[in-house]
Order: C-alpha cells, then sequence, then structure tokens
C-alpha cells in the first residue's frame, strides 16, 4: 500500500511495507535528496551495547529543505521555553493550540493543558505517570538509551525508560486487521542507508508530544532512521548550545525524521525529527513505578490498571 502526501510543494509517497522494486526518494538533509532502491541489506545500528540516547526531550524541527517542514506543533510563540542550562529562569513548555495544523478539537485541549499549566497546575503527561508514550512520542523520551536489537526478520527496540520494547517486522505488510495498542504495529525494510518504519493502531490514549497533542486512530508514522556523519547543524535546540547536550557533536549521530499524518486530527502531514549519540554508560533498570509519586502536589494519577484480567 503506497500513501501520497504533499508537504510544502513536495511529494512524497509512502510505502506501508517493501515490495520487490521499491522505490523513495526523500529530502532529509539540506539540498541533499536521496533517493534509495529497497533492498536486504542490514543497515549497522550497533552502539557498542549501550544505545542511543539524547538530552534534547523535546523533538525537533525537521532539517531545512524536509517536506512537512511545519512541525512539530512547538512552543507557543507567546510563551518561550527556557530549559535548564539555558542562563534563564526555566519555564514550563506551553503548546502551540494556534497552530494552523491543528484541528480545533485538538487545539482546544492543548488550550485547556496550557490553562492549567498557567494557573499554577500541570499538564496530563505520560512520563511522570508511567503511561506508555506511543508513537511517535517515544521520540520524546531520549534522556534513557534506545537498543536496536537487528535480526534478518525483526528489529527490537528496547528503551530504557520503562523497559518499553517495540517489535518491527522487516518486509511485511500490516495485517488487515489490528487492535490498537499503545505502542501500534510496526513493519519496516532497509532502504540505502535508513531504516524505514511504518506504524498504524496506535491507542488515541497516547500524545503525539510533549504538549499533550492528542490524536485519532486514524494517526499513520512513518520514521526514517539513518547514521549521520559530522552534521552539528542537524542539532537545533532553542537558546542552548548544541554541545550543552551532546559529547561531540562532530561525531556520529543517530538522525531520526518522522512524518506524522492523521486526518482526523490535523489539517496536514507534518515531519518532526531527533537526534541521537552514542550512549557511553550500560543499560540500567528504570522501574517508573517505583518512582511514581506526587512531591509536588501535581495532581498525578496512578499507572494505567484494569479492574479485572485480561486473562
Amino acid at each position: 500500500m503506497i500513501g501520497k502526501s504533499s508537504f510544502a510543494g513536495f511529494e512524497i509517497r509512502l510505502r506501508a511495507a517493501r515490495f520487490s522494486g521499491a522505490f523513495l526518494a526523500l529530502v532529509l538533509h539540506p539540498a541533499i535528496t536521496i533517493a534509495a532502491e529497497a533492498d536486504n541489506r542490514m543497515i549497522d545500528f550497533n552502539s557498542g551495547g549501550f544505545g542511543w540516547h539524547s538530552r534534547t526531550v523535546a523533538t525537533l524541527p525537521p532539517p531545512v529543505g524536509t517536506p512537512g517542514e511545519d512541525g512539530p506543533i512547538a512552543d507557543h510563540p507567546d510563551f518561550p521555553h527556557y530549559a535548564n542550562n539555558s542562563g534563564h529562569i526555566p519555564t514550563a513548555r506551553i503548546g502551540n493550540n494556534l497552530h494552523r495544523l491543528l484541528q480545533p478539537w485538538a487545539a482546544d485541549i492543548i488550550r485547556q493543558a496550557n490553562e492549567a499549566i498557567h494557573a499554577g497546575g500541570s499538564r496530563f503527561g505520560a512520563a511522570p505517570r508511567c503511561w506508555p508514550p506511543g508513537v511517535p512520542g517515544i521520540l520524546n523520551f531520549t534522556a534513557q538509551p534506545a537498543l536496536f536489537l537487528q535480526e534478518p526478520d525483526k528489529v527490537t527496540i528496547i528503551y530504557e525508560r520503562g523497559q518499553i520494547v517495540r517489535h518491527v517486522y522487516l518486509n511485511e505488510k500490516h495485517p488487515d486487521n489490528i487492535e490498537p495498542s499503545w505502542m501500534g504495529h510496526s513493519v519496516g525494510h532497509y532502504e540505502g542507508d535508513m531504516l524505514v518504519v511504518d506504524t498504524i493502531a496506535l491507542d488515541p490514549r497516547a500524545f503525539i508530544d510533549e504538549f499533550g497533542t492528542p490524536h485519532t486512530d486514524k494517526l499513520h508514522v512513518v520514521e526514517h532512521y539513518r547514521i549521520v556523519r559530522g552534521a552539528p547543524e542537524l542539532i537545533r535546540v532553542e537558546h542552548i548550545p548544541v554541545d550543552t547536550y551532546f559529547i561531540d557533536p562532530a561525531n556520529e549521530v543517530l538522525q531520526i525524521i518522522a512524518w506524522i499524518e492523521d486526518p482526523g486530527t490535523f489539517n496536514a502531514p507534518y515531519a518532526v525529527s531527533q537526534v541521537y549519540e552514542r550512549a557511553t554508560d550500560a543499560f540500567k533498570e528504570i522501574i517508573c513505578q517505583e518512582n511514581n509519586d506526587d512531591r509536588f502536589n501535581q495532581g498525578l494519577v496512578p499507572v494505567p490498571n484494569y479492574s479485572t484480567p485480561d486473562f
């Protein structure tokens, strides 16, 4: 199945599964067009067993020239965000509920979250409540690393935070009928220097980003993973020098560009990016539920649970 979308004058064909002779053309870097024929070569995402991580927290704008430059939803223009170590007093992130991508119902949800913050409260966030982040929300969970386990027919991505696991089935189609789940159903393939991951059937209880942007069960996300050497210009972190976040921005980084499409939530598809460097520490056991308390009286709710067992 091929989906066709237009981004800022560019045309992109999104393929849900690899077929023989498949072809994909994408703009992934300023002035560089990657045109890669699908093949069976495995791109090695080995990171010395330590995984990849980033400290940018929020997803970033896509590189200049990338189709879908309207993303991400980002901060409200009237309320700039200042992070730790920025030289300013840190501020809460206020989502841009005025963004032209948002349909009215989605903009209203972000507006309500903003009002809660202005009133001294907090938005409902997945991280402090141990909720699974979903896709592409997982791209905002960057403080702990992600490890890629690559097999001929599957890529398993393990996230240190909460021990979340994603299964990407290579060279397969999505089943016709899939029950929605927190992390959805992912199929993928290698194309040139990229791993392409196509995800559908995502539970609407998860969020798109750190602003609590909602989505419907029509959400479709296509991620492109590739290793880039010596490209610090890919890392654009507002108010903060890039070397505050990365050990050496000139080293190899793992670049991710995700195309997000949900006709029930957004007026058009758009792109976001994330950049990781190789982690230097082994995986640790991070159990969210052991730290799920409400130290600052923010009205946190318990971790997700059901009153009756599934089996």
